[in-house]
């Protein structure tokens, strides 16, 4: 089980005073060759043996002084509060010591994920989007506030869509999509979106939506949880409802098997999702729409409540997928 922080230097730049047309070679402190970074590498803050909540950050930091940690701006976080905190635990004890007056104020990028499981997680909401603007959100610094849950037993979930067409400063409009939550609980997730900013934004750009699940799980709720994340594809198909009775044909060896499937698990009134990390290829999209249309086969209501936002992760070998389903 990985529980550490995955961290990487995407690119520096020097922010110097003169103005120059030669390309000047960077200097060590430019090419952040003298960088200082703490011995002890960050860990996921796990709250408990079953968290699984992925958390994404994306930093500029700018280094000033070579004995100073650096200025942080925050570009991008879908991550929990205890998760900022050790991204700026970590980062404080940058030092960059060969920096000079003459390299002037020096920024590096830094993203930063944080996950607590052997599966490929998927970040939601996407930190970039190729075929569109920068997609730059900024969750709150603190964790949410006002959830409910008190007096009820059972796991709460509200799901909403969330839409920003104003500039970096507006929060976005907010729709609700699916809840079994209270409406006290309802209220504190809007309020917790209306916090939402993407910085980024002039305005100018088209809407720009996402998805976001909360939920809220009583404390001493001994609730229902897969015995493991990964499964291969006929063991998914197993889990699913009246597997004998499946349909279909595909022949995996035509979609760059094998790969990967981050399975979403919803069901009713939001649909299950299907994706595969990485660029799209048009080939894998009927095949993933067909697994996003399954419905797994839950023992009761309970189970089904307990076990909507799960995220599986289905292993698809190469070969033929042929199933005739019995009749009957």
């Amino acid at each position: 089980m990985r529980r550490v922080l995955m961290a990487g230097l995407l690119c520096a730049t020097a922010l110097g005073a003169s103005a120059q047309t030669e390309v000047q070679p960077k200097s060590q402190a430019q090419s952040l060759a003298c960088l200082v970074k703490p011995a002890d590498a960050p860990r996921y803050p796990a709250r408990h043996k079953l968290d699984r909540d992925f958390g994404g950050m994306r930093v500029l930091l700018t280094f000033k002084k070579p004995d100073a940690a650096p200025e942080v701006e925050v570009l991008f976080n879908s991550a929990r509060e205890d998760m900022q905190d050790e991204m700026h635990r970590y980062v404080r004890q940058y030092r960059l010591p060969c920096l000079s007056p003459q390299d002037g104020a020096v920024q590096a990028v830094q993203e930063f994920s944080f996950t607590n499981t052997d599966r490929e997680a998927t970040p939601l909401p996407a930190a970039s989007r190729k075929d569109g603007p920068p997609f730059c959100l900024v969750m709150p610094r603190h964790d949410m506030e006002g959830w409910s849950g008190i007096g009820r037993q059972e796991v709460e979930h509200v799901v909403v869509a969330a839409t920003f067409s104003g500039d970096g400063q507006q929060p976005p409009e907010v729709k609700i999509i699916h809840s079994t939550g209270s409406a006290h609980a309802e209220s504190a997730v809007r309020a917790r979106l209306a916090e939402y900013r993407m910085p980024c934004r002039t305005g100018r750009e088209g809407p720009q939506s996402f998805q976001q699940q909360f939920s809220h799980i009583p404390a001493g709720h001994r609730r229902h949880v897969f015995k493991r994340e990964a499964f291969g594809l006929l063991e998914f198909l197993g889990l699913t409802r009246e597997p004998r009775k499946l349909k279909a044909l595909y022949d995996l060896n035509t979609m760059a098997c094998p790969f990967k499937v981050s399975y979403m698990v919803y069901g009713g009134a939001v649909p299950n999702e299907a994706r595969v990390k990485g660029s799209r290829d048009a080939n894998r999209q009927p095949f993933l729409s067909w697994l996003a249309g399954l419905q797994l086969a839950f023992s009761n209501d309970r189970q089904a409540n307990d076990l909507f936002g799960s995220e599986l992760q289905i292993d698809v070998p190469c070969g033929l997928l042929d199933l005739k389903g019995e009749a009957g």
